[in-house]
């Protein structure tokens, strides 16, 4: 059977007005989509590196009291600076203000710092329109930069307009494509929509200019299946996702669509699938429910665009058919020079194939369907508006095993908190996929600081001994994985107290002594004899109800109401302990 190659508009205009209206300059916070006006580089912002100090020491601190120190801080040395005696520790997200605390109670320690990000730390990078990009930030790609930049291996067809191989900002990152309008092999950019969403993806990073990519060093293969109009044909867009499976695209990124489509488009989508190839497409800016090809394909990653506030923009459309939502206006740069803010669906798509990248950058066998699983259940919840919800970077890697461990909930202590009791740890819930655990158990003073770890209590049981009694126990967990480790601390336990028995066998001796004592006489008087004569009850006339039992001895209660406490303590502890904050 024929078909008719239907016109296919991008994603970022409408059915009536093909243009490619996602280049031009739009307001991020609505949405609305402006011309005229283009971003300026700024000077680059100055930051602090999350989870990381610098701790200067005395002079005459040893080796050895410098890693008792960072140690106690719980921390992980990262870079030693001996000349200055200085040290660069990394924190885990959350512990911050404690380990300053414990940091500056040390004696050796000389001033504790944070880390600032000038060139040394690449995590956060210093692209001049950084602070402007609010995208990225809202992904979390900046904490799964700390896993991987990307990498040349990888390589995202932008299947598109073309897209500018001289802008500054995409020097060195593309590899060889095809001009599929023109039938050549110069993939030029003759319309600046295919430019911005390469820059979206995979804009060079940390070189002080322009902005910065979601895949800092993954590769684009610039496939023009659009003209300068911004529109296509179904077999030229179908032709186009043959051509970059065909010469090796590992992500194919479709920033267009329509309502309509053709069996071509549909076999050229089923097979790329078949090869294994990641199919990312906008979702389209009609602000309505109705489905958009090839977006709507089961095979394929369909995104809708959503605000600063994890909130639909107005234009982005929706449903059920829509799996996942992300940042829908992004910093990008403009064909022919200079940089624009790029809003539409055709904005948001690239940054799931940028995600996409980096999970594959980690691990280049990966599967589609394993990445796939990732990404949806990593998805922030944003209501209806999406199936799955808006994407997150990190929580994507992490799911899939290719990031440090990192603690979502705190180790906790299990057991009764009195002397020769038997505490449990619980090591908490970790993301990342930890494949080991060490335990330490550490001894605190009795506001829960000042910790120091207990010789030999390296277990998941410990017993309480003499030596902890009115102290406070605290656990440490250490988990690791192949790309590397990370600490948590539980919270402190209550004091310490006297052995479960003490406080009994104390209060009966007290009751025997008092009872066996010879009563006070006086001159004349005659003691009582030690074991006077008992009278027998008398007996209770017929019918009456029976006699109650006499009440126990106070003494003889102590040990069940200590039980009881206990237990409402721990349950109380268990319930109060604080949980690290969510990615």
């Amino acid at each position: 059977m024929l078909f008719t190659a239907a016109l296919v508009a991008l994603a970022v205009g409408s059915a009536a007005q093909p243009r490619a209206l996602g280049v031009q300059t739009g307001d991020p916070a609505s949405g609305q989509i402006l011309e005229g006006t283009l971003l300026e580089e700024t000077e680059a912002v100055v930051e602090q590196v999350p989870g990381r100090l610098v701790v200067g020491f005395e002079e005459d601190a040893s080796s050895a009291t410098v890693s008792a120190v960072i140690e106690e801080a719980d921390g992980t040395l990262t870079r030693s600076l001996p000349a200055i005696d200085a040290s660069v520790i990394e924190i885990e997200t959350g512990q911050t203000d404690e380990a300053v605390a414990s940091l500056e109670a040390a004696p050796a320690v000389e001033y504790v710092e944070p880390e600032i990000f000038l060139e040394a730390a690449a995590v956060l990078p210093n692209d001049a329109l950084w602070s402007q990009q609010w995208g990225p930030r809202r992904v979390r790609a900046p904490a799964a930069w700390e896993a991987t930049r990307g990498s040349g291996k990888v390589v995202v067809a932008v299947v598109d307009t073309g897209v500018d191989a001289a802008h500054p900002d995409l020097d060195g990152a593309l590899v060889p494509g095809v001009d599929i309008v023109n039938r050549d092999s110069n993939p030029h950019d003759d319309n600046g929509h295919g430019t911005a969403a390469a820059g979206v993806l995979a804009a060079r990073t940390n070189n002080v200019r322009g902005q910065a990519g979601v895949c800092w060093r993954c590769a684009i293969m610039p496939v023009k299946v659009l003209a300068a109009d911004g529109r296509g044909t179904t077999t030229a867009i179908a032709a186009g996702i043959l051509w970059a499976v065909a010469h090796g695209a590992d992500v194919i990124n479709l920033s267009l669509g329509g309502t309509g489509t053709t069996q071509a488009l549909t076999d050229a989508v089923v097979h790329a699938a078949s090869e294994g190839v990641v199919i990312v497409a906008a979702a389209g800016n009609n602000g309505n429910r109705t489905a958009f090809y090839p977006a709507a394909y089961p095979e394929v990653i369909s995104v809708a665009g959503t605000t600063p506030s994890d909130r639909r923009y107005e234009w982005s459309n929706h449903g059920s058919w829509v799996q996942v939502a992300a940042p829908g206006c992004n910093v990008a740069p403009d064909a022919g020079g200079g940089y624009v803010n790029f809003c539409g669906t055709s904005s948001a798509a690239p940054v799931v194939s940028g995600i996409a990248g980096l999970a594959y950058s980690l691990r280049p066998a990966l599967s589609k369907s394993s990445f796939e699983r990732a990404l949806r259940g990593a998805a922030a919840s944003v209501g209806t508006m999406v199936r799955y919800g808006r994407v997150n970077a990190v929580a994507t890697l992490e799911r899939l095993g290719l990031t440090r461990p990192r603690n979502v909930t705190r180790p906790r202590i299990r057991g009764t908190k009195r002397v020769a009791s038997v505490l449990e740890a619980r090591k908490g819930t970790w993301a990342g996929k930890p494949t080991r655990f060490s335990y330490r158990w550490l001894r605190c003073n009795s506001a829960g600081r000042g910790c120091r770890a207990i010789p030999g209590a390296t277990g998941t049981k410990y017993r309480l001994r003499a030596a902890d009694l009115r102290s406070r126990i605290r656990l440490r967990v250490r988990a690791t994985n192949a790309y590397g480790r990370r600490t948590a601390r539980s919270a402190p336990t209550r004091a310490i107290r006297p052995a479960a028995g003490a406080r009994a066998r104390v209060t009966t001796t007290v009751a025997t002594d008092a009872m066996s004592a010879p009563a006070s006489t006086t001159q004349g008087s005659t003691a009582p004899p030690a074991n006077p004569p008992t009278a027998p009850p008398p007996e209770a006339p017929a019918g009456s109800p029976p006699s109650p039992t006499p009440s126990q001895p106070p003494e003889t209660l102590a040990p069940d109401v200590d039980t009881i406490i206990e237990e409402i303590e721990q349950l109380a502890e268990t319930s109060s302990e604080a949980v690290p904050g969510a990615p």
